[in-house]
Protein backbone atom coordinates (compact mmCIF):
# COMPACT_ATOMS: atom_id res chain seq x y z
CA UNK A 1 0.00 0.00 0.00
CA UNK A 2 2.62 2.31 0.94
CA UNK A 3 5.00 1.85 -2.16
CA UNK A 4 2.13 2.36 -4.37
CA UNK A 5 0.79 5.55 -2.40
CA UNK A 6 4.71 6.04 -3.13
CA UNK A 7 4.69 5.67 -6.41
CA UNK A 8 1.02 7.81 -6.89
CA UNK A 9 2.75 10.23 -5.13
CA UNK A 10 5.96 10.38 -7.90
CA UNK A 11 4.07 10.71 -10.48
CA UNK A 12 2.13 13.98 -9.17
CA UNK A 13 4.98 15.60 -8.66
CA UNK A 14 6.56 14.63 -11.86
CA UNK A 15 3.62 15.92 -13.55
CA UNK A 16 3.53 19.40 -11.29
CA UNK A 17 7.06 19.68 -12.41
CA UNK A 18 6.17 19.34 -15.78
CA UNK A 19 3.40 22.01 -15.69
CA UNK A 20 5.74 24.24 -13.53
CA UNK A 21 8.13 24.37 -16.25
CA UNK A 22 5.98 24.65 -19.21
CA UNK A 23 4.27 27.86 -17.00
CA UNK A 24 7.09 30.43 -17.14
CA UNK A 25 4.39 33.48 -16.76
CA UNK A 26 5.58 33.59 -13.60
CA UNK A 27 9.44 34.97 -13.19
CA UNK A 28 12.20 32.78 -14.97
CA UNK A 29 14.81 32.15 -11.71
CA UNK A 30 17.47 30.09 -14.16
CA UNK A 31 20.29 29.61 -13.54
CA UNK A 32 20.76 32.04 -15.56
CA UNK A 33 24.67 33.35 -17.08
CA UNK A 34 25.81 36.36 -15.31
CA UNK A 35 28.02 39.18 -16.00
CA UNK A 36 28.32 42.53 -14.75
CA UNK A 37 29.71 45.57 -16.22
CA UNK A 38 30.32 48.92 -14.81
CA UNK A 39 29.46 52.13 -16.23
CA UNK A 40 31.00 55.57 -15.77
CA UNK A 41 29.96 57.54 -12.93
CA UNK A 42 26.30 58.48 -12.99
CA UNK A 43 26.12 57.30 -15.79
CA UNK A 44 24.17 54.15 -14.87
CA UNK A 45 20.25 52.97 -15.53
CA UNK A 46 18.64 54.92 -18.12
CA UNK A 47 21.90 56.46 -18.98
CA UNK A 48 23.76 53.37 -20.07
CA UNK A 49 21.08 51.81 -21.76
CA UNK A 50 22.11 51.99 -25.31
CA UNK A 51 25.99 52.08 -24.44
CA UNK A 52 27.76 48.86 -25.50
CA UNK A 53 29.00 48.33 -21.62
CA UNK A 54 30.65 45.10 -22.83
CA UNK A 55 32.00 46.51 -24.98
CA UNK A 56 33.61 49.47 -23.43
CA UNK A 57 35.08 46.93 -20.65
CA UNK A 58 36.53 44.54 -23.45
CA UNK A 59 38.08 46.93 -25.27
CA UNK A 60 36.05 45.68 -28.04
CA UNK A 61 36.81 42.25 -27.78
CA UNK A 62 33.54 41.27 -26.31
CA UNK A 63 30.04 42.93 -27.41
CA UNK A 64 26.20 42.74 -27.05
CA UNK A 65 25.53 41.48 -30.95
CA UNK A 66 28.39 38.98 -30.31
CA UNK A 67 26.99 37.74 -27.25
CA UNK A 68 23.28 38.10 -28.20
CA UNK A 69 23.88 35.94 -31.03
CA UNK A 70 26.23 33.58 -29.60
CA UNK A 71 26.19 33.29 -26.33
CA UNK A 72 29.11 33.11 -24.09
CA UNK A 73 30.95 30.56 -22.06
CA UNK A 74 31.10 30.35 -18.05
CA UNK A 75 33.77 31.78 -16.89
CA UNK A 76 35.48 33.68 -19.59
CA UNK A 77 35.82 36.74 -18.56
CA UNK A 78 35.43 40.52 -19.49
CA UNK A 79 37.18 43.35 -17.98
CA UNK A 80 37.44 42.49 -14.30
CA UNK A 81 34.53 40.17 -13.77
CA UNK A 82 33.56 36.11 -15.34
CA UNK A 83 30.63 34.61 -16.39
CA UNK A 84 29.16 33.18 -13.50
CA UNK A 85 25.90 30.52 -13.54
CA UNK A 86 23.40 32.29 -10.51
CA UNK A 87 19.73 31.36 -9.90
CA UNK A 88 17.36 34.49 -9.40
CA UNK A 89 15.60 34.88 -6.11
CA UNK A 90 12.46 34.87 -5.89
CA UNK A 91 12.39 38.98 -5.24
CA UNK A 92 14.52 39.31 -8.27
CA UNK A 93 17.44 40.88 -6.46
CA UNK A 94 20.11 41.00 -8.75
CA UNK A 95 22.53 42.35 -6.26
CA UNK A 96 22.00 40.25 -3.20
CA UNK A 97 22.55 36.99 -5.80
CA UNK A 98 25.85 38.58 -7.21
CA UNK A 99 27.17 38.96 -3.39
CA UNK A 100 25.55 35.14 -2.29
CA UNK A 101 27.83 34.26 -5.55
CA UNK A 102 30.78 35.85 -4.39
CA UNK A 103 30.99 38.09 -7.76
CA UNK A 104 31.42 41.03 -5.19
CA UNK A 105 30.69 41.88 -1.80
CA UNK A 106 29.19 45.22 -2.77
CA UNK A 107 26.25 44.74 -1.36
CA UNK A 108 24.73 48.63 -3.13
CA UNK A 109 26.56 48.14 -6.12
CA UNK A 110 25.46 51.04 -8.66
CA UNK A 111 26.20 52.54 -11.81
CA UNK A 112 26.75 49.13 -13.09
CA UNK A 113 24.55 46.99 -15.63
CA UNK A 114 23.90 43.10 -15.81
CA UNK A 115 23.85 41.03 -18.82
CA UNK A 116 22.32 37.35 -18.20
CA UNK A 117 21.70 35.08 -20.67
CA UNK A 118 19.53 31.69 -20.59
CA UNK A 119 18.21 29.62 -23.48
CA UNK A 120 14.32 28.85 -24.08
CA UNK A 121 14.07 25.39 -25.28
CA UNK A 122 10.77 25.25 -27.40
CA UNK A 123 8.92 21.91 -28.90
CA UNK A 124 7.38 23.71 -32.06
CA UNK A 125 7.59 27.06 -33.43
CA UNK A 126 5.55 29.83 -31.18
CA UNK A 127 4.55 33.15 -32.96
CA UNK A 128 3.51 36.09 -31.23
CA UNK A 129 3.89 35.01 -27.74
CA UNK A 130 4.01 37.42 -24.67
CA UNK A 131 6.90 38.10 -22.83
CA UNK A 132 7.00 40.34 -19.46
CA UNK A 133 9.94 42.00 -18.06
CA UNK A 134 10.18 44.11 -14.43
CA UNK A 135 13.35 46.02 -13.85
CA UNK A 136 15.21 48.22 -11.55
CA UNK A 137 16.68 50.36 -13.56
CA UNK A 138 16.32 50.59 -17.34
CA UNK A 139 16.01 47.23 -19.72
CA UNK A 140 17.02 45.56 -22.77
CA UNK A 141 16.60 42.54 -24.37
CA UNK A 142 17.84 40.39 -27.04
CA UNK A 143 16.07 37.03 -28.67
CA UNK A 144 18.20 34.81 -30.86
CA UNK A 145 20.48 38.11 -32.07
CA UNK A 146 17.95 40.22 -32.30
CA UNK A 147 16.78 43.13 -30.08
CA UNK A 148 13.11 42.89 -29.15
CA UNK A 149 12.29 45.11 -26.39
CA UNK A 150 14.14 48.31 -24.62
CA UNK A 151 12.96 50.60 -21.96
CA UNK A 152 15.35 53.40 -20.97
CA UNK A 153 14.10 54.37 -18.11
CA UNK A 154 15.05 54.69 -13.80
CA UNK A 155 12.21 52.74 -12.01
CA UNK A 156 11.77 49.85 -9.44
CA UNK A 157 11.10 46.63 -10.28
CA UNK A 158 7.86 46.48 -8.35
CA UNK A 159 6.60 43.36 -6.46
CA UNK A 160 6.91 39.84 -8.07
CA UNK A 161 4.49 39.26 -11.48
CA UNK A 162 1.89 36.70 -10.54
CA UNK A 163 1.13 36.11 -13.94
CA UNK A 164 1.73 37.93 -17.58
CA UNK A 165 -0.45 40.57 -17.07
CA UNK A 166 1.78 41.71 -14.02
CA UNK A 167 4.90 42.77 -15.19
CA UNK A 168 5.71 45.97 -15.99
CA UNK A 169 6.41 45.88 -19.98
CA UNK A 170 5.25 43.69 -22.09
CA UNK A 171 5.92 42.98 -25.81
CA UNK A 172 5.36 40.29 -28.37
CA UNK A 173 7.97 37.96 -29.71
CA UNK A 174 8.52 34.49 -31.92
CA UNK A 175 10.25 31.87 -30.76
CA UNK A 176 11.71 29.36 -32.87
CA UNK A 177 11.78 25.37 -32.53
CA UNK A 178 14.23 24.27 -30.40
CA UNK A 179 16.91 26.60 -28.79
CA UNK A 180 16.05 30.10 -28.71
CA UNK A 181 18.77 32.33 -26.91
CA UNK A 182 17.41 35.22 -24.22
CA UNK A 183 19.75 37.93 -23.28
CA UNK A 184 18.39 40.59 -20.80
CA UNK A 185 20.50 43.68 -19.68
CA UNK A 186 19.47 45.46 -16.85
CA UNK A 187 21.61 48.78 -16.10
CA UNK A 188 21.01 49.92 -12.24
CA UNK A 189 21.89 53.66 -11.44
CA UNK A 190 21.77 53.58 -7.64
CA UNK A 191 19.12 51.88 -5.02
CA UNK A 192 17.67 48.70 -5.96
CA UNK A 193 18.57 46.38 -8.50
CA UNK A 194 17.03 43.80 -10.01
CA UNK A 195 14.42 42.32 -12.66
CA UNK A 196 11.74 39.73 -13.21
CA UNK A 197 11.51 38.01 -17.00
CA UNK A 198 8.69 35.73 -17.95
CA UNK A 199 7.08 34.75 -21.13
CA UNK A 200 3.40 33.22 -22.12
CA UNK A 201 4.36 29.96 -23.66
CA UNK A 202 5.44 26.56 -23.13
CA UNK A 203 9.37 26.67 -22.76
CA UNK A 204 12.04 24.70 -20.55
CA UNK A 205 14.84 27.43 -19.44
CA UNK A 206 18.60 26.23 -18.81
CA UNK A 207 21.74 27.90 -19.43
CA UNK A 208 23.54 26.07 -22.76
CA UNK A 209 27.25 26.86 -23.12
CA UNK A 210 27.28 28.14 -27.14
CA UNK A 211 28.01 26.11 -29.77
CA UNK A 212 31.66 25.66 -31.10
CA UNK A 213 31.85 28.21 -34.21
CA UNK A 214 31.89 26.79 -37.92
CA UNK A 215 34.72 26.82 -39.14
CA UNK A 216 36.73 26.52 -42.73
CA UNK A 217 36.75 23.29 -43.70
CA UNK A 218 41.31 23.12 -45.20
CA UNK A 219 42.08 19.84 -47.26
CA UNK A 220 42.14 19.12 -50.53
CA UNK A 221 38.92 18.40 -52.47
CA UNK A 222 38.52 16.06 -55.16
CA UNK A 223 37.09 18.00 -57.89
CA UNK A 224 35.36 17.42 -61.20
CA UNK A 225 33.08 19.68 -62.79
CA UNK A 226 30.10 19.44 -65.91
CA UNK A 227 29.16 21.66 -68.06
CA UNK A 228 25.08 22.39 -68.13
CA UNK A 229 22.85 23.71 -70.97
CA UNK A 230 22.87 27.18 -72.22
CA UNK A 231 21.42 29.20 -69.43
CA UNK A 232 20.33 26.50 -67.18
CA UNK A 233 23.21 27.21 -65.05
CA UNK A 234 22.79 27.81 -61.21
CA UNK A 235 19.48 27.64 -59.48
CA UNK A 236 18.08 25.60 -62.87
CA UNK A 237 20.28 23.04 -62.69
CA UNK A 238 19.93 22.55 -58.79
CA UNK A 239 18.51 19.60 -59.10
CA UNK A 240 19.58 18.26 -62.32
CA UNK A 241 22.09 14.97 -61.92
CA UNK A 242 24.63 16.80 -64.50
CA UNK A 243 26.88 13.53 -63.17
CA UNK A 244 24.38 11.43 -64.76
CA UNK A 245 24.36 13.37 -68.31
CA UNK A 246 27.69 13.70 -68.84
CA UNK A 247 28.25 10.28 -68.60
CA UNK A 248 25.29 8.87 -69.72
CA UNK A 249 24.54 7.21 -66.39
CA UNK A 250 27.74 5.48 -65.98
CA UNK A 251 28.44 7.94 -62.84
CA UNK A 252 25.56 9.35 -60.92
CA UNK A 253 25.61 12.05 -57.98
CA UNK A 254 23.78 9.48 -55.78
CA UNK A 255 26.87 6.89 -56.78
CA UNK A 256 29.41 9.09 -55.85
CA UNK A 257 27.57 10.47 -52.69
CA UNK A 258 27.76 7.24 -51.22
CA UNK A 259 31.05 5.75 -52.54
CA UNK A 260 33.38 8.57 -53.28
CA UNK A 261 35.25 9.11 -56.41
CA UNK A 262 38.37 7.99 -57.86
CA UNK A 263 40.85 10.32 -58.96
CA UNK A 264 41.88 10.38 -62.77
CA UNK A 265 38.47 8.94 -63.64
CA UNK A 266 36.69 10.82 -66.30
CA UNK A 267 33.13 11.76 -66.58
CA UNK A 268 32.58 13.17 -70.09
CA UNK A 269 35.54 15.49 -71.21
CA UNK A 270 37.07 15.73 -67.75
CA UNK A 271 38.64 13.95 -64.86
CA UNK A 272 38.40 14.21 -61.28
CA UNK A 273 41.21 16.43 -59.82
CA UNK A 274 42.62 17.08 -56.91
CA UNK A 275 42.62 20.77 -55.89
CA UNK A 276 42.66 22.66 -52.56
CA UNK A 277 40.02 25.71 -52.68
CA UNK A 278 41.80 29.06 -52.48
CA UNK A 279 40.96 31.39 -49.30
CA UNK A 280 38.57 33.43 -51.20
CA UNK A 281 36.53 30.80 -52.36
CA UNK A 282 37.04 30.70 -56.43
CA UNK A 283 36.53 27.69 -57.97
CA UNK A 284 37.13 29.23 -61.54
CA UNK A 285 40.63 30.15 -60.50
CA UNK A 286 41.75 27.02 -58.80
CA UNK A 287 40.45 25.20 -62.18
CA UNK A 288 42.50 27.21 -64.35
CA UNK A 289 45.74 27.03 -61.79
CA UNK A 290 45.05 23.20 -61.70
CA UNK A 291 44.89 23.20 -65.38
CA UNK A 292 41.37 21.93 -65.85
CA UNK A 293 39.96 24.72 -68.21
CA UNK A 294 41.36 27.90 -69.41
CA UNK A 295 38.18 29.62 -69.45
CA UNK A 296 38.44 32.58 -66.47
CA UNK A 297 34.77 32.87 -66.45
CA UNK A 298 32.99 29.67 -67.12
CA UNK A 299 29.31 29.91 -66.83
CA UNK A 300 26.65 27.52 -67.13
CA UNK A 301 28.44 24.64 -65.32
CA UNK A 302 28.51 22.83 -61.98
CA UNK A 303 31.29 21.62 -59.83
CA UNK A 304 31.49 18.43 -57.25
CA UNK A 305 34.13 18.52 -54.43
CA UNK A 306 34.29 15.52 -52.78
CA UNK A 307 36.20 15.25 -49.23
CA UNK A 308 35.82 12.61 -46.16
CA UNK A 309 35.81 14.27 -42.97
CA UNK A 310 37.46 12.02 -40.17
CA UNK A 311 35.59 11.85 -36.64
CA UNK A 312 37.13 10.16 -34.33
CA UNK A 313 33.79 9.48 -32.50
CA UNK A 314 30.19 9.86 -33.47
CA UNK A 315 28.88 13.59 -33.84
CA UNK A 316 25.25 14.17 -33.60
CA UNK A 317 23.95 17.40 -34.55
CA UNK A 318 27.36 18.85 -35.52
CA UNK A 319 27.02 22.34 -37.83
CA UNK A 320 28.17 22.35 -41.61
CA UNK A 321 28.18 25.79 -43.36
CA UNK A 322 28.15 26.37 -46.76
CA UNK A 323 28.25 29.57 -48.70
CA UNK A 324 27.93 29.19 -52.70
CA UNK A 325 27.85 31.18 -56.27
CA UNK A 326 25.77 30.09 -57.47
CA UNK A 327 23.22 27.41 -55.98
CA UNK A 328 24.22 24.65 -54.01
CA UNK A 329 23.74 20.92 -53.20
CA UNK A 330 25.09 19.18 -50.03
CA UNK A 331 25.10 15.27 -49.21
CA UNK A 332 26.61 13.46 -46.59
CA UNK A 333 27.66 9.75 -46.31
CA UNK A 334 24.92 9.13 -49.91
CA UNK A 335 22.28 11.79 -48.11
CA UNK A 336 21.16 14.93 -49.26
CA UNK A 337 21.38 17.40 -46.34
CA UNK A 338 20.79 20.55 -47.90
CA UNK A 339 19.81 22.19 -51.07
CA UNK A 340 19.48 26.16 -51.95
CA UNK A 341 18.21 26.47 -55.57
CA UNK A 342 19.48 30.08 -55.45
CA UNK A 343 21.79 32.41 -58.18
CA UNK A 344 23.65 34.74 -55.44
CA UNK A 345 26.99 35.71 -54.68
CA UNK A 346 29.05 33.83 -52.30
CA UNK A 347 30.04 36.69 -50.36
CA UNK A 348 32.90 36.77 -48.09
CA UNK A 349 34.86 34.01 -46.20
CA UNK A 350 34.23 35.26 -42.64
CA UNK A 351 30.70 33.98 -42.66
CA UNK A 352 28.55 31.27 -43.94
CA UNK A 353 25.36 31.58 -45.83
CA UNK A 354 23.61 28.51 -45.17
CA UNK A 355 24.27 26.35 -41.90
CA UNK A 356 22.35 23.29 -40.80
CA UNK A 357 22.96 20.15 -38.55
CA UNK A 358 24.06 17.22 -40.06
CA UNK A 359 24.97 13.94 -37.53
CA UNK A 360 28.76 12.47 -38.47
CA UNK A 361 29.76 8.80 -37.62
CA UNK A 362 32.51 7.59 -36.34
CA UNK A 363 35.38 7.41 -38.85
CA UNK A 364 35.19 8.70 -42.16
CA UNK A 365 32.48 10.70 -43.77
CA UNK A 366 31.82 11.03 -47.12
CA UNK A 367 30.97 15.01 -48.25
CA UNK A 368 30.16 16.22 -51.59
CA UNK A 369 29.25 19.71 -52.28
CA UNK A 370 27.74 20.56 -55.60
CA UNK A 371 27.99 24.45 -57.19
CA UNK A 372 25.94 25.34 -60.07
CA UNK A 373 27.18 28.35 -61.85
CA UNK A 374 25.25 30.45 -63.67
CA UNK A 375 26.69 33.70 -64.97
CA UNK A 376 29.51 35.54 -63.45
CA UNK A 377 31.77 34.54 -60.43
CA UNK A 378 32.10 31.16 -59.20
CA UNK A 379 32.83 29.79 -56.23
CA UNK A 380 32.21 28.34 -52.80
CA UNK A 381 33.30 27.93 -48.61
CA UNK A 382 32.44 25.04 -46.60
CA UNK A 383 32.80 24.63 -42.80
CA UNK A 384 32.18 22.91 -39.72
CA UNK A 385 32.38 23.33 -36.45
CA UNK A 386 32.70 19.39 -36.06
CA UNK A 387 36.07 18.04 -33.98
CA UNK A 388 37.75 16.77 -37.15
CA UNK A 389 40.39 14.50 -36.83
CA UNK A 390 41.30 15.02 -40.37
CA UNK A 391 39.82 16.20 -43.79
CA UNK A 392 41.07 15.67 -47.06
CA UNK A 393 40.47 13.05 -49.97
CA UNK A 394 40.09 9.45 -49.53
CA UNK A 395 40.35 6.96 -52.30
CA UNK A 396 37.29 4.73 -52.29
CA UNK A 397 38.61 1.03 -51.36
CA UNK A 398 39.08 -1.88 -54.21
CA UNK A 399 36.01 -3.48 -55.11
CA UNK A 400 37.18 -7.17 -54.66
CA UNK A 401 33.53 -8.19 -54.68
CA UNK A 402 34.44 -10.60 -58.01
CA UNK A 403 37.84 -11.90 -56.81
CA UNK A 404 38.05 -14.27 -53.88
CA UNK A 405 41.15 -17.27 -52.48
CA UNK A 406 39.51 -20.62 -52.66
CA UNK A 407 40.32 -22.40 -49.47
CA UNK A 408 43.45 -24.40 -51.40
CA UNK A 409 44.98 -20.47 -51.88
CA UNK A 410 44.13 -20.65 -55.68
CA UNK A 411 43.02 -17.86 -56.66
CA UNK A 412 39.55 -17.78 -58.65
CA UNK A 413 37.04 -16.09 -60.25
CA UNK A 414 33.44 -15.93 -61.20
CA UNK A 415 34.53 -14.00 -64.89
CA UNK A 416 35.44 -16.80 -66.96
CA UNK A 417 36.86 -14.30 -69.68
CA UNK A 418 39.87 -13.73 -67.68
CA UNK A 419 40.84 -17.04 -67.61
CA UNK A 420 41.49 -16.96 -71.23
CA UNK A 421 43.48 -14.08 -71.31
Amino acid sequence: MYRKLFVGLTCLMTIFLMTHIADAQEPIKGPWLWMIAPTEADQGGQASTDIDSLAVNSGDAVTEAMVAANGANEGDTVGDYAWTLGTLPDNGDTNAMLVELGVTENADLNDVSSYCLITLESATAQSGVTMGVGSDDSIKVWLNGEVVHTNAINRGRGNAPADIDGYQDKFEVNLNEGDNLLLVKVSERGGGWGQFVGIDAEVTAVYKPPAPPVMHIVGEYLWMITPTEANEGGANSTDIDSLAVASNDAVTEAMVAENGATEGDEVGDYAWTLGELPANGDINAMLIELGVTENADFNDVSSYALITLESATAQPGVTIGVSSDDSVKVWLNGEVVHTNAVNRGRGGADSFQDEFQVDLVAGDNILLVKVSERGGGWGMYAGTNAELAGAGYKAPPADDSEVAVEPQGKLFTTWGSLKTR
